[in-house]
């Protein structure tokens, strides 16, 4: 909503430069006659050429590149930016013979203008001094501008706009003197054509009803002042307004007039101090669009916005709502409802029973502790939400709740206090694709092999107090991510992936488990749960944190020569994805040639054939004699593997250990 917001703040700031700085990219062809300034035709259907000179080091420098180059007939648009120009004021744009209609000097460092030097310019729609230094409205320049449509003066210094100032130009349409420094505007000072208005960024503490009769705006942009209220100075008569911007100011309340103004599309009245809406948005029967973020407002009444059937996204996040009093009921056409950080204790679904349009709840960061308004009890099954977000509350359990709401796509449940999820908390979410319920206190996933959710991606579960994962897939046929890091998982069955088979765009692909800093990963079957479940097309990853290294080194050692008496041994361990040497027996030996690894297993002490050094592989694993079968014993039964078709023979064939030193 912000981002929307700024967008259409920028918009406006430009003042339609986009226009003038806009062109095909064909070439005009004076193009090497006129270096250093360049040119090309603009692309607005009206045959004029675009002219830029930036960066320039003299005015005489343009006047020598432009003088008479182009015909009294060529409408040119000239763009000086970016420049110092120590002899502007001695030099006047007649005097280049050119026909200017649009002129451009942003970033010249201008801080006064010799009228001089723009006489003549009567053909001129848009004018732009933008990010200079100018103190006050060059009024003596604008007597010569009078047909002038957009004037940029945004990023100056300029303290205030008087009635003086535009007084030869009453024809202007778009004025854009924002982020200045003007704290006073006189009551009759702007033109009364204008129909985009930006004052945002200034000082001003009152509008002191400058904006009351211009019937004609658009657009009005006052963000970012110090305006207090805005009661009775809107142009109530505008029958085209459809924005306004009055956001970062310290407005108590909304202002009265916009029951009023039924054209307004777009509101946004973020920051600021506003405590409740009063009814001002009962009538705004052709808003779409409204931000009233990080205001104080505690109370919505049921009747609050009964005629915005076509409200589209509705920003109250960061207010002080403590309950939502069924006000949303008749936004019908509501898609994006952002109520994060307010203190609501409950939600009912029951809320936003009928808006069948919803996209987005944001409902996190509030204090909610129930979920209710089960939605397979509600008569309206139309009823959609695509993501939900309940993160950051104290939510113990669903109840439920969240039974048949059809059409969710993402639901995050992260950080809150559930303890456990049931069967009955998932029934009818045949659409989810993503789970979050990280960051509670769930002991186990067992209940979700009980429910069916066919089109579950991902599954984020890390920082929970899960133990054991025995099924918990069985009912997540479409698993590609399951995040279960940060947990207290020490047993994991080898059927957990079973039933689940990772499709990307119709493709087969792997299913990724992340089990960082879980007591699984240090177990001594750890080999074999990764070799198994890579067979069945899912991949283990994550770092443990074991028992120390060094103090298990020595133990393991002395063992190790008791095996292998007298023996050179370099006792290596897996540390995170790799392998490293502890402690080296040997003197002056390079630790990356200390130990030679056997395919994925590391362990036992095995006696290198040629002399060389010795081999560590790790239990329980038993390596089989030379033969066409391998047998491995697992923890609990035996299987025989042909050696030639299933997986575990690449990792177990006897010619590894035969390999050259790496």
């Amino acid at each position: 909503m912000l981002a929307h917001a700024h967008a259409l703040a920028a918009a406006l700031l430009c003042a339609f430069a986009g226009q003038f700085g806009a062109g095909a990219s064909l070439h005009c062809a004076m193009r090497r006659e006129i270096s250093p300034c360049t040119c090309r035709r603009e692309d607005t259907g009206t045959g004029a050429i675009l002219v830029v000179c930036q960066r320039i080091a003299t005015y005489q420098d343009i006047a020598r590149a432009l003088k008479n180059k182009f015909s009294p007939e060529t409408k040119i648009g000239l763009d000086i930016s970016y420049s110092q120009l120590p002899d502007f004021e001695h030099h006047s744009f007649r005097d280049l013979g050119l026909s200017i209609t649009r002129l451009k000097l942003n970033f010249d460092n201008l801080s006064e203008l010799k009228e001089n030097v723009f006489t003549k310019l009567d053909l001129v729609d848009y004018f732009s001094l933008a990010d200079n230094l100018l103190t006050e409205m060059p009024r003596h320049v604008l007597r010569h501008l009078p047909h002038v449509k957009t004037l940029d003066l945004c990023r100056n210094k300029i303290s205030k706009l008087t009635e003086e100032d535009f007084k030869d130009i009453q024809g202007v349409e778009h004025l854009v003197v924002a982020d200045n420094q003007i704290s006073k505007i006189e009551k009759h000072a702007v033109p009364k054509a204008l129909k985009h208005v930006h004052l945002g960024i200034n000082k001003l503490s009152t509008l002191n009803g400058a904006l009351r009769d211009l019937d004609d705006l658009e657009w009005i942009f006052i963000n970012a002042n110090n305006l207090k209220s805005i009661d009775n100075e809107l142009p109530v008569k505008a029958k085209k307004l459809v924005l306004i911007h009055a956001a970062h100011n310290e407005l108590q309340s909304l202002p009265r007039d916009l029951k009023l103004m039924s054209s307004l599309e777009s509101l946004y009245f973020y920051d600021n101090n506003i405590k409740s809406l009063d009814g001002a948005l009962q009538k705004s029967r052709r808003l779409m669009r409204i931000g009233l973020s990080f205001n104080k407002i505690e109370f919505l009444a049921v009747d609050e916005f009964a005629e915005a059937e076509i409200l589209a996204d509705l920003d109250i996040a960061y207010n002080q709502l403590k309950s939502l009093n069924g006000s949303l009921r008749n936004l019908k056409s509501l898609r994006y409802l952002n109520l994060t950080h307010n203190f609501l204790t409950e939600f009912s679904l029951q809320e936003i029973k009928g808006l069948k349009k919803l996209s987005v709840i944001d409902l996190s960061h509030n204090k909610i502790s129930r979920i209710t308004g089960n939605m397979e009890n509600l008569v309206d099954v139309e009823t959609r939400v695509l993501e939900l977000r309940l993160d950051h509350n104290h939510i113990l359990n669903l109840g439920g709740a969240l039974m048949g709401l059809h059409g969710l796509l993402r639901l995050n449940l992260s950080n809150n206090q559930i303890q456990q999820i049931s069967p009955d908390d998932l029934i009818g979410l045949e659409d989810l694709k993503l789970l979050d319920v990280s960051h509670n206190n769930i002991a186990s996933l067992e209940e979700t092999s009980k429910t069916f959710l066919p089109s579950l991606e991902e599954l984020v579960a890390h920082h929970n107090n899960i133990t054991v994962l025995d099924k918990d897939f069985h009912g997540l046929p479409s698993l590609c991510i399951a995040d279960l890091s940060y947990n207290q998982i020490r047993s994991v069955n080898y059927e957990l992936v079973s039933k689940s088979q990772c499709t990307i765009n119709g493709v087969a692909s792997v299913l990724k488990i992340y089990l960082q800093d879980n007591p699984v990963l240090c177990d001594d079957r750890h080999y074999e749960l990764v070799t198994v479940l890579e067979s069945l097309n899912a991949r283990v990853s994550g770092a443990a944190t074991c028992v120390s290294s060094q103090t298990a080194a020595p133990v393991l050692m002395r063992a190790l020569n008791d095996i292998v008496p007298e023996t050179p041994v370099i006792l290596v361990t897996r540390m995170g994805a790799g392998v490293r040497v502890l402690q080296d027996s040997r003197e002056n030996t390079a630790p990356q040639l200390a130990y030679r690894r056997v395919g994925a297993i590391i362990g036992h002490v095995l006696p290198d054939r040629e002399g060389g050094l010795p081999v560590l592989v790790e239990p329980p694993v038993t390596l089989p004699p030379a033969a066409t079968d391998v047998v491995v014993k697992w923890p609990d039964q035996k299987a025989r593997i042909e050696e030639r078709s299933h997986p575990l023979a690449n990792h177990l064939r006897l010619r590894e250990l035969n390999a050259s030193p790496q």
